[in-house]
């Protein structure tokens, strides 16, 4: 099987050669059949540029370079995830950030657990054997609690939805319709491949909070966006419970 790694790219100049260099020496190791899409995301310094020399440099990635609209403000990564998947070509999908943030050991892992039957697997800092490493402890905080909201509200059998380092099968990804265009993206995918039925997984993994660059990522405005996406899906669900479970069923 065919696997790509779909990495979003905003104004990550100092990380982006480094993060694509780690991946691409990683899947050589594994002999993976691979392909890299890194997504600059309308990046104001010289990520694209850079991104663009080093692909020349090898033929396993596959950049994206999104333009500039109107439509979309603030941050942007749900709508990057979405559009390098769109145009990814592999069989299974991993998300992983452009900051070095995530631990390339866990792809292993998670490619293992997709072949033998799962359809989503996430990266988790917060099960037995998972660290949030050097997360900030506000950060920390508000992350873990947004999963343990979900699992209390929506019974899902994982302990970290709200970060986006997960792999997946490419007809989940195919089968759901996804609206967030920001951090979102994370619990919104999650959430709707659980309440439609798929199978869910995960494998503890080692976080590494960014040692260069600036995080654009905002707790208290995250805060309030999660609680009114569980309010939306928990409000879906209760509507369209039948449906789902009917749904559900087929997938079997």
């Amino acid at each position: 099987m065919k696997i790509s790694f779909i990495i979003p790219f905003h104004n990550e100049e100092k990380n982006c050669i480094p993060m694509l260099k780690r991946v691409a020496e990683y899947s050589e190791k594994k002999r993976y059949d691979y392909e890299i899409v890194p997504v600059d995301d309308r990046s104001s310094d010289h990520t694209k540029d850079l991104i663009a020399d080093f692909a020349k440099t090898n033929n396993h990635i596959h950049p994206v370079f999104r333009k500039k609209s109107g439509q979309e403000c603030g941050n942007t990564m749900g709508s990057a995830l979405i559009e390098g998947t769109n145009k990814s070509q592999g069989d299974l999908i991993i998300w992983t950030m452009g900051d070095l943030a995530d631990d390339t050991k866990t792809y292993g892992e998670i490619i293992d657990k997709l072949n033998h039957g799962y359809d989503m697997v996430f990266g988790s800092r917060y099960m037995p054997g998972g660290s949030r490493g050097n997360l900030d402890p506000v950060k920390a905080f508000l992350s873990s609690w947004g999963t343990r909201l979900a699992r209390l509200i929506f019974d899902i059998p994982v302990h970290d939805i709200t970060n986006a380092f997960r792999g997946f099968n490419r007809r989940v990804f195919k089968s759901i319709k996804l609206n967030s265009s920001g951090f979102s993206i994370s619990p919104e995918f999650a959430l709707k491949t659980h309440l439609s039925g798929y199978k869910l997984g995960e494998v503890p993994t080692v976080y590494t909070n960014r040692t260069q660059g600036v995080s654009s990522f905002k707790v208290y405005r995250m805060a309030r966006n999660y609680l009114t996406l569980y309010g939306s899906l928990f409000y879906y669900y209760k509507l369209h419970s039948h449906k789902l479970k009917k749904y559900s069923k087929q997938l079997e």
